[in-house]
């Protein structure tokens, strides 16, 4: 399976590289990908916020300056208060929980979140809520993707003017339509019925990093997300992360319900088995062969209650959790995909095995869990 890693900055050459000295310390950055519950991707990251990062999670930031920072969890801590030299006296020897890099290369290659930024800048009128828009010139309106809304009407104060698109391609703002930051603008059909409102921000569109910290900063997450997608998919290992809700360590109590907290940073399909006290390989996830496997990225999914109805045995034992995600639909490669929550025949781990190697052309993530009964 294919793997990428962000390179290691342990030297002094590489840190000059990063333009070390710089003052991180007072740094605003954005979310590039993330494992890790409570953090999203297009999300700002606040001056001096302090950042948790469980074990067995990850985030990925990026900084107005181009530094690009990916925390390995267990991480606690202030990531714009490290300099890049701390990152690498931190991290030592062995220690990979701090990797970091620049857009030095992709500005060589004409930056092309440069040109995902300028896309995103296009507005979409059918979404409410925020939208960044380039200060100092008109933005593009982008055709909603909801059938029926290829004609609408903006309304601003007491103005209205009418909006229509022939194909895929994005159409002008109408002339004498104001527009200024902070304004509000209402989304209408043609026959009056309200569709929503939009409420923009005027950012400065120079500097790729730096414009997508500020149009973050402004509240534009959905718009940066979009355009943090390309460069997450360059840069950072497909992620996902595993952990038991409600325990400590890992220990449930004989008779308790298993809890389970996963989590992607991208969209994926989903597999998860539990291995029980008698070494059976039992399918979790999905429930049954008309449950879709598909989850969402940066949403935590929960298996327990009715959705994961199992619980830990009578006695001590040793059960064990892995889950499996990749980047498209496995459905007729993993084994017991329509027979959830029974336990498959004695070969099914080997069948796993053998399944998850031989994609080699496919992105995988996989994490593993020990819940201890006693």
């Amino acid at each position: 399976m294919p793997k990428r890693r962000l390179p290691y900055l342990l030297s002094a050459a590489a840190a000059a590289a990063l333009g070390c000295g710089q003052a991180a310390s007072a740094a605003e950055a954005v979310v590039v990908a993330s494992s890790a519950p409570g953090f999203v991707q297009g999300q700002i990251v606040a001056d001096k916020q302090a950042v948790r990062v469980p074990e067995g999670a990850n985030a990925t930031l990026l900084f107005a300056n181009g530094r690009l920072l990916r925390l390995r969890g267990p991480y606690d801590g202030v990531p714009g208060e490290m300099t890049d030299g701390a990152v690498s006296a931190r991290a030592g020897p062995g220690d990979d929980r701090f990797m970091q890099s620049d857009l030095g290369a992709a500005r060589a290659l004409g930056n092309p979140l440069d040109a995902a930024l300028e896309k995103a800048l296009a507005v979409d009128p059918s979404a409410s809520g925020t939208q960044c828009v380039k200060a100092g010139s008109p933005p593009l309106l982008r055709r909603p993707a909801e059938p029926g809304l290829d004609r609408l009407l903006l309304q601003a104060g007491g103005e209205r003017a009418a909006v229509s698109w022939t194909d895929s391609g994005p159409a002008p703002w109408p002339r004498g339509l104001p527009l200024a930051d902070g304004a509000d603008i209402g989304t209408l059909r043609p026959d009056g019925t309200p569709v929503g409102t939009l409420h923009l921000r005027m950012v400065e569109a120079t500097g790729g990093a730096a414009l997508a910290v500020r149009m973050a900063s402004a509240g534009c997450a959905a718009q940066v997300g979009a355009a943090m997608a390309g460069l997450r998919d360059a840069t950072v290992p497909f992620d996902l992360f595993l952990s038991s809700e409600g325990t400590a360590g890992g220990a449930v109590r004989p008779g308790e319900d298993i809890r389970l907290l996963v989590q992607t940073d991208r969209d994926a399909h989903l597999y998860c088995y539990l291995r029980n006290a008698r070494a059976q390989l039992i399918p979790i996830f999905p429930a049954g062969a008309t449950m879709s496997a598909q989850v969402t990225g940066n949403v935590p999914l929960s298996l327990s209650g009715d959705r994961m109805p199992l619980r830990a045995g009578d006695g001590p034992a040793d059960l064990e959790v892995r889950c499996i995600a990749a980047s498209r639909n496995l459905d007729g490669e993993m084994p017991g995909r329509t027979a959830a929550f029974r336990p498959l025949a004695e070969d099914a781990a080997m069948q796993l095995d053998r399944a998850v190697s031989r994609l080699r052309e496919t992105e995988v993530a996989s994490a593993q869990l020990i819940l201890k009964v006693r």
